[in-house]
């Protein structure tokens, strides 16, 4: 094991992470709050520290194995939650450790789950860096840095094919760089356009950190009510672009180049689309039906919910679970389905939802026709056997560790609906949960214990559990280079 190119590497990322603590180091300078020195302060401690690493391990070797990769993965979320949490610890704004790396995993992994009961008694530089978070974290930690390493000496391709999953981005460029390029600009370009599209209600401030929030499937808002202190204009627009975000970035790459024929061929995209208009369609009618609603508002709530929880953005205008329960349960069932792969948002993926469902008819046919070969396609191509085993396998282990955390939280002192909410929350990166965590509610009254586990299963969920849970094998550690 390269212990010391895994810390000179890390090194190099905490001094990114040091020199984006300089904007909302100048956000509070503008708005003249006294958090501009605790900004300054973790600025130059985490940038600091990130040097003296880099120039202690200088001479090392720049090789890297998968093993590496997944260690680096892993730790340079750990790393950025700890010393992210700084501006929240000198600030005063976090009570304990616990919170403050709560709130920081979150913003990172784009969960939006918040222990903050009063977000808008916050500063403007502390609401800015929870939105920069958001925003680093959308595309990947290292999906921002990835151009950053080659300046330092440093190749990316391992740790890049470790960090996306086998239902991922796929490679548009035979350079990682140019990829990185591509998925980083249309990135850019869709914050930017919806940060356009929010000013005509919002203030500039808010529409930055909410074009930040959106883009990134993230979720936190600058308001305690979140969307809902918005207009329709602003809540159809965030629609757009939360939509957008769940979509597979590849795609969107495509599109830009005039090649329409693989957005409107690719079977995951017009599965997303029929998903989202259907059960927003379920949802607008029986609000219509057992709630005093108009019909604009009906659709236009029951699209939003839909649409923000099956992002994993996880805004809301209103209380959902209040609602007749088959409605919020059907809502709550689109965030373990999530986005596209390629997407900032979380969860299964429809990809793996849409394969799941296409192996059953498929099964039924090998069992009448059992010397047949038949495989299950997908965008009009045979899916190998290795990937269906892979996407039932991923299946089960979601399942497995769903369970566990819904166990650990009840241990921890969550009543059933809570920690199965919590645990759909954080583990599929939506941020919105049931209960007391629900949308009317927020994780400050969860306990210590219980953050430390939540903060767990959403680096678990960001990182699509492999890449974590595989440094917990007997077999991660025994082989060989």
């Amino acid at each position: 094991m390269n212990i010391r190119f895994i810390l000179y590497i890390l090194g190099a990322l905490m001094i990114v992470e040091g020199f984006l603590m300089l904007f909302p180091t100048v956000v509070a300078m503008i708005y003249g709050e006294p958090d501009m020195k605790s900004f300054l302060f973790s600025s130059l401690i985490t940038g600091g520290t990130g040097g003296i690493f880099r120039y202690l391990f200088r001479e090392t070797s720049k090789e890297i194995t998968k093993r590496e990769g997944h260690i680096i993965v892993c730790l340079v979320w750990i790393v950025f939650g700890f010393f992210g949490s700084l501006p929240f610890l000198f600030g005063g704004q976090a009570v304990s450790l616990a919170d403050a790396f709560f709130e920081t995993i979150s913003g990172l992994t784009t969960t939006g789950c918040s222990v903050m009961p009063d977000v808008e008694s916050l500063t403007h530089g502390l609401l800015f860096w929870r939105a920069l978070m958001h925003f680093m974290g959308g595309v990947g930690i290292l999906m921002l840095v990835i151009a950053v390493l080659p300046i330092f000496g440093v190749g990316s391709m391992t740790i890049y094919q470790v960090e996306t999953s086998q239902a991922s981005i796929s490679r548009l460029s035979p350079r990682i760089k140019d990829t990185a390029g591509f998925i980083f600009r249309i990135y850019l370009f869709l914050t930017f356009s919806c940060l356009l599209a929010y000013l005509p209600e919002m203030n500039f401030f808010d529409a930055v950190c909410h074009a930040f929030s959106t883009t990134a499937s993230g979720g936190f808002s600058t308001r305690n009510a979140g969307m809902g202190a918005f207009s329709a204009y602003s809540q159809y627009i965030s629609v757009i672009f939360m939509l957008l975000a769940g979509t597979n970035f590849v795609l969107m790459h495509y599109v830009r180049k005039g090649d329409f024929k693989k957005a409107t061929q690719s079977d995951e995209f017009r599965f997303y689309l029929l998903m989202v208009l259907s059960v927003s369609l379920f949802v607008a009618t029986g609000l219509l039906l057992s709630e005093s609603f108009g019909v604009e508002r009906a659709f236009r709530e029951g699209l939003f919910h839909v649409v923000s929880i099956c992002s994993t953005t996880g805004y809301t205008v209103s209380d959902y679970t209040l609602w007749f329960p088959p409605l919020w349960f059907v809502i709550t069932l689109t965030a373990l389905v999530g986005g596209c792969a390629g997407s900032t948002a979380g969860g299964l993926k429809m990809v793996r939802i849409i394969l799941l469902l296409r192996m059953i008819p498929v099964q039924f046919k090998r069992i009448m026709h059992h010397r047949g070969m038949i495989l299950v396609k997908l965008n009009r191509q045979n899916v190998p056997e290795e990937q269906m085993f892979r996407t039932l396998s991923f299946l089960m282990i979601f399942l497995c560790v769903f369970i566990l955390g819904v166990f650990v939280l009840m241990i921890c002192g969550l009543d059933v609906t809570t920690a199965f909410g919590a645990t759909v929350a954080c583990l599929t990166n939506c941020g919105q949960g049931l209960g007391e965590v629900g949308p009317s509610g927020n994780f400050s009254g969860i306990p210590v214990a219980g953050k430390w586990v939540c903060s767990f299963l959403m680096l678990l969920g960001r990182l699509e559990l492999y890449a974590v849970l595989i440094i917990f094998s007997r077999d991660f550690w025994n082989r060989q280079g």
